[in-house]
């Protein structure tokens, strides 16, 4: 008898993007979409509907958190889902992301 193990592979990993902002815009009516660190501009959120697991209203806590990390000089950490590959430089511009967790840093 022999025993055969497989595992499932997925075309998405998970991105840990931490540094400073250095774009965040708003594109009415798609949504917010912000650049940190080593990251192209990518899509966040949609402060209008759900966007992968982020609601408006998280959404709108989103832009909060990173405005004040801009105005204040300080980093941010995002979790991105969905990325191409576990390196935040990986991830094109404008890239609809998947955001699980984002902290202010400093």
């Amino acid at each position: 008898m022999a025993l055969i193990i497989t595992s499932a592979s997925s075309n998405a990993d998970t991105a840990v993007c931490t540094g400073a902002v250095s774009r965040l815009a708003y594109h009415a009516p798609d949504g917010l979409y912000l650049a940190i660190g080593s990251t192209n501009i990518i899509k966040v959120c949609s402060p209008q509907v759900q966007f992968y697991r982020t609601s408006p209203e998280s959404c709108k806590l989103i832009a909060s958190i990173a405005t004040t990390a801009r105005a204040t000089r300080k980093e941010l950490k995002i979790y991105v889902d969905n990325a191409p590959t576990s390196s935040c430089s990986d991830i094109t511009s404008w890239f609809g992301a998947d955001i699980r967790y984002v902290e202010l840093l400093n």
